[in-house]
């Protein structure tokens, strides 16, 4: 919200010219037909007083004034520029044609006005407010926060002044602080349900739900049409887990806005958290029609595709998703993930390559492909993925069970020894490698040293049947 000023009231000229009286006079009446409604006409009068006499401050600064009121901001400019020429140090002049400038889409030039204002009046309040306002929307926020704060000392009884100083601060990540501006402009303004709105979502960011909660009551008190305030409200049950109270709210902001990608894509995470997939897919599917590439949307969606088991469609979700974004690395993991599921093993060796290309410290992405390589009996390729893994994380025990897995099938077997070894040395608990240093110590001969291993992973896994399988050959079916 901008702010112009005018003459509030008439104020006589000493005559400059022959025409100066008539032009006086036409001020005159032309200042009672706005005074009394009359827009259209008051702005008759005054251009005709403007031909009588085209320098006459009076008129130039109604005029000017009277065309921004109308919405004619084109037609303001050259009134209110050679308004300033003839009045440089009018700090009001150079306010209202920064006005002008602004509407006419020169922001920069309205900005040097504000600022000569400041430098003529600096307790002009309103040359604050309004530059504080370009300021914020060129998202230069620390000025535009100094500058709200100078209008907000200058004038503390306007509420709106208050409100521009949260957005600013909710904009640079400091809701606490616009927490305290939204309190002081609702309690100037108390009826107004925009601003209960914006104290609701100011606080919702600083984590106090409760109060953020009965901000949005008052909102909706005041306008129960509001949308923001029903879909802020929404979102602070769906916080504090109240879903049942957040799905009607979403339900209900759908019905206001049924373009609303927020209050669709919101419903669809409720519904996967009550486990109604149906309904889930239905407004995440609804979501991306209104904004097709969201990518929180595209990943909700593939993500309850690859929970429910439907594996092409997930598969063809992150697809969707990789293309749209080649750089995210969750949505190239987990098309890897399911691609494995689809046994479509190559192609998520791929998938999984690109995820470490992308993010090369990315260690559950590299075990996952060292794993699968071996298993694809790529074995230098795997042995390359283990060792890299070992030199982010030197107890990796995946990766050194890897790597005796590897040794192993490459008849390596003193190394894979010493692999498995560590791997124990860091778990001893983890089953797979005692198993496997079972296998190994078959192989080198030591049955007393292998049977003990099989029993040990036993022990931690009853239900290992690998080395259930193996402990049987050497005690012909007896326990542990």
């Amino acid at each position: 919200m901008l702010r112009w000023t005018g003459i509030l009231f008439f104020i006589a000229l000493t005559a400059l010219a022959a025409f100066a009286d008539e032009a006086d006079d036409l001020l005159s009446a032309g200042v009672k037909q706005y005074q009394a409604g009359n827009l259209s006409q008051a702005i008759q009068t005054l251009e005709s007083a403007q031909q009588k006499s085209p320098d006459h401050k009076g008129v130039l600064q109604w005029l000017g004034f009277l065309y921004l009121r109308a919405g004619r901001a084109a037609d303001a400019v050259p009134v209110l520029e050679r308004l300033v020429q003839l009045s440089p140090n009018d700090p009001q002049a150079h306010n209202n044609l920064g006005n002008a400038y602004l509407h006419t889409g020169q922001a920069d030039k309205a900005v040097a006005e504000y600022r000569v204002v400041i430098k003529l009046k600096p307790d002009f309040a309103d040359a604050h407010y309004n530059l504080a306002n370009i300021l914020m929307k060129q998202g230069k926020l620390n000025e535009a926060i100094t500058a709200f704060q100078t209008a907000a000392r200058l004038n503390p009884q306007d509420a709106y002044t208050w409100n521009n100083l949260g957005v600013a601060l909710m904009q640079a990540g400091r809701p606490q602080e616009a927490v305290e501006a939204y309190r002081k402009a609702t309690a100037i303004e108390p009826k107004n349900a925009q601003m209960w709105t914006n104290l609701g979502l100011a606080l919702h960011a600083a984590g106090n739900l409760r109060h953020a909660e009965s901000a949005f009551l008052k909102a909706l008190a005041i306008d129960a049409g509001l949308f923001p305030a029903v879909l802020g409200l929404a979102q602070t049950y769906a916080s504090q887990g109240q879903d049942a109270k957040a799905v009607q709210l979403f339900q209900r902001a759908v019905s206001m806005q049924s373009d609303s990608f927020v209050a669709h894509y919101n419903l669809g995470v409720l519904y996967a958290r009550a486990n109604n997939p149906a309904e889930a897919e239905k407004a995440f599917r609804r979501a991306l029609e209104l904004q097709p590439n969201h990518h929180d949307a595209m990943m909700a969606l593939a993500s309850l595709y690859q929970k429910e088991g439907r594996l092409a469609q997930a598969e063809s979700a992150y697809r969707t998703l990789t293309e749209a974004y080649p750089r995210d690395t969750e949505g190239w993991w987990q098309l890897g993930a399911v691609l494995v599921l689809l046994n479509k093993n190559e192609e998520a060796v791929q998938a999984w390559e690109k995820l470490l290309a992308l993010s090369p410290q990315h260690l559950k992405g590299r075990i996952a492909l060292a794993n699968l390589l071996y298993r694809l009996n790529r074995d230098t390729e795997a042995e390359e993925h283990y060792k890299l893994a070992l030199k982010q994380d030197a107890r990796n025990v995946e990766a050194l069970n890897g790597l005796g897995l590897v040794c192993d099938r490459q008849g390596r077997l003193e190394e894979a020894e010493n692999y498995l070894k560590q791997a124990i040395a860091v778990n001893p608990n983890y089953a797979f490698a005692h198993n496997n240093l079972g296998v190994v110590y078959e192989k080198m001969g030591k049955k007393n040293e292998a049977i003990e291993c099989y029993r040990r992973a036993l022990r931690i896994n009853p239900n290992y049947t690998d080395a259930k399988n193996n402990l049987q050959r050497f005690t012909r079916g007896a326990t542990p």
